[in-house]
């Protein structure tokens, strides 16, 4: 049962079957594509890798 638009409410009665609906359609089930986290972590890590050793370059020649 939600409020109407008008009410500002802080809190709601939920009847039991309706809180599961809320749980089972929240963030709480979530799913990560398991190969786009593999990528972009993989990208993230290369990049801070790179970065370090492009600053480690720099300094030895004392530009950094």
């Amino acid at each position: 049962m939600l409020a109407p638009q008008e009410f500002n409410c802080t809190y709601v009665i939920l009847t039991p079957s309706e809180l599961e609906q809320l749980q089972s359609s929240s963030l709480g089930s979530l799913t990560i594509d398991p190969q786009l986290y593999a990528d972009v972590s993989g990208y993230l890590l290369l990049a801070f890798v790179s970065g370090h050793v492009l600053d480690r370059v720099l300094k030895g020649l004392g530009r950094g």
